[in-house]
Formats: structure tokens, C-alpha cells, sequence
């Protein structure tokens, strides 16, 4: 008999990034809720990817922003929880907004950990081919390995 794996990735990154539609993609069913409005996701949410004896839990994570009140503060730590506690965190990033502020500053974290990240440009079909190389280069830190994402 097969022996079973499982392994846990976090889904970070700036709100809006595109995590919960990912994580619905990954699992193949809706799990989470997918709007325009950031601050949807307040609260971690698992889903299960299977493939014969081998699993992944993707943790969707709320937006990782600079927080200004109590709820968004606790939004934040939720992410960072989330991402401490998996194998592995997936940093995924808006394409057609490339690193923007709240995004260096997980890349910034993220370069701390002993852990290596994976960094993944989402909504590449919003810009123009021959920039998506350029903004997967300009990740910083050697821990973090990069790819295209369009879950469309």
C-alpha cells in the first residue's frame, strides 16, 4: 500500500491578490467567497487538494496590509499565523500591480524565515507578456521561488 503525504501551503499576499480564487481553483469546488472588495477572507480557510495517497491543505489567508484598526490588525495575524504554521507559503501577487508597498513588506518578512516561500504572479492575462519575467525577477530574496499564475 502507498504510503499517504500531506503538506500545508499558506496563500499569502496583498489584498486582492487573487488567494481565494486560487484556493477554489487548486480544489476544484467554491470554497471561499470571491468579490472585488478587499477584505473579504477575515478569517483562515482550509481546502483539500487530493491526488491518489498524497494531500495538500492550502490555508487561505486573509490580505496582509498595513493595519490601522483592532479587526484589521487581527486580519494580519491571522495571515502571518497562517503562514508560519505550513510547510510552505505561496506569496501570491497581483500582476498588473507588480511589488507595491504592502507586497515588499512580505517579501521583506518572508526573507527572514528560515523557510523557503514560493512567489507567484497572478492575473497575468492584465498585462503584457514581454513585462512578466521583469516582475517575477524583481522578488528580492533568495529564499523565494518564483511562477505564473492566471485562475481565471
Amino acid at each position: 500500500m502507498p504510503q499517504t503525504r500531506c503538506g500545508y501551503v499558506a496563500l499569502i499576499g496583498a489584498p486582492n491578490s487573487g488567494k481565494s480564487t486560487l484556493l477554489n481553483r487548486l480544489v476544484g469546488r467554491k470554497l471561499a467567497i470571491v468579490t472585488p472588495k478587499a477584505q473579504t477572507t477575515r478569517n483562515r480557510l482550509l481546502g483539500i487538494a487530493m491526488e491518489g495517497p498524497t494531500q495538500i491543505v492550502f490555508v487561505d489567508t486573509p490580505g496582509i496590509f498595513a493595519p490601522r484598526r483592532r479587526l484589521d490588525r487581527a486580519m494580519v495575524a491571522a495571515a502571518w499565523s497562517g503562514a508560519e504554521d505550513a510547510d510552505e507559503a505561496l506569496l501570491l501577487v497581483d500582476a498588473s500591480r507588480g511589488i507595491d508597498r504592502d507586497t515588499r513588506r512580505i517579501l521583506d518578512r518572508l526573507a527572514g524565515r528560515s523557510r523557503r516561500s514560493i512567489l507567484a504572479l497572478n492575473k497575468i492575462d492584465l498585462v503584457p507578456r514581454e513585462s512578466l519575467l521583469g516582475r517575477a525577477s524583481d522578488r528580492g530574496g533568495s529564499n523565494t521561488r518564483a511562477g505564473l499564475s492566471a485562475a481565471a
